[in-house]
């Protein structure tokens, strides 16, 4: 029978796993960078196998390590229950839910009061999740994120739908006027996020020919892309309904039609079977269909 890691090990394995990067793991884990790299190299010493690829400060898993932090996830999440159903002091059910942060901002937040009025047995705590981390490798009962919907061996169901749209500020419209037709906007700034995909796509939807001309800066976080427009420094493709409030408020204005995203959409995903299924399903159903009305 091979030896076990040291459990710090493994712990400092699959912070690291799930968030990206030895920095946020020892703040995770309150413990400093240095003991969270010593864990990896001596795991990585005992296991003979190399467990991420280290790209400046972020690290990403090799197909080993994604195979191990799969595994690991499910040990920590069944002793963390075991531990929690023979303890005389878990009165409560604690459910974690991960997702983004600007999904948490605006979709999430204000729905935490209906959801404490209707799981008042249940402590629930919010995750934070790096970009384009798979829903398998997550610490977590439920996982919100964008995508296709098909993800290996889990459940997951649509939860919000979302229309694409360019929008800017009333700040920069004063400056630069309101374009008439949706080819202007190539002679406005525009901010794209992660990608000149959602641009791309919506100039195409609309017959402009824009290859080769999306210039602009490039920004991963949407809730720095959302500051951008909101202080007038160009118009960005806003995704509705997350962006409404924004609307309403005229803090924001809709330049042109919003294009539905077929493809792909904020979904709710969870593993086939869990020690809390009844509740982690009940849960579900009402992030799905009960949580409308805010």
């Amino acid at each position: 029978m091979a030896t076990l890691p040291s459990l710090p090990a493994l712990r400092a394995f699959d912070a690291v796993s799930r968030l990206g990067s030895f920095r946020a793991a020892s703040e995770d884990l309150h413990v400093s960078p240095t003991a969270i790299s010593h864990h990896i190299r001596g795991l990585e010493a005992q296991l003979e196998v190399s467990l991420f690829i280290r790209t400046g400060r972020q690290v990403t898993l090799t197909g080993e390590g994604l195979r191990l932090a799969e595994e690991v996830t499910k040990a920590f999440r069944i002793l963390e229950r075991a531990v929690a159903d023979v303890s005389a002091k878990s009165s409560q059910t604690t459910i974690r839910i991960a997702m983004g942060p600007s999904f948490a901002t605006r979709w999430m937040l204000p729905r935490l009061s209906a959801f404490h009025e209707a799981f008042p047995d249940v402590d629930l705590e919010l995750v934070q999740t790096p970009l384009l981390v798979s829903p398998q490798n997550v610490d977590a009962d439920i996982f919100i994120t964008w995508g296709d919907g098909y993800w290996p061996n889990m459940i997951s169901d649509k939860l919000v739908g979302v229309f694409a749209a360019p929008v800017a500020s009333p700040v920069l419209l004063k400056r630069l006027g309101y374009p008439k037709t949706p080819d202007q906007l190539l002679d406005f700034p525009l901010i794209h996020q992660r990608d000149t995909v959602g641009w791309s796509s919506w100039f195409s939807h609309h017959n402009v020919n824009a290859i080769g001309q999306l210039s602009g800066p490039l920004i991963e976080d949407t809730n720095v892309v959302l500051q951008a427009a909101l202080s007038g420094q160009g118009v960005v493709m806003g995704w509705r309904p997350l962006i409404d409030n924004e609307l309403d408020s005229g803090a924001l204005v809709q330049l042109f039609g919003a294009v539905r995203s077929d493809i792909r959409a904020y979904y709710l995903v969870r593993r086939k079977s869990h020690v809390m299924q009844n509740t982690i399903s009940t849960i579900s159903e009402w992030l799905l269909h009960g949580a409308e009305v805010v």
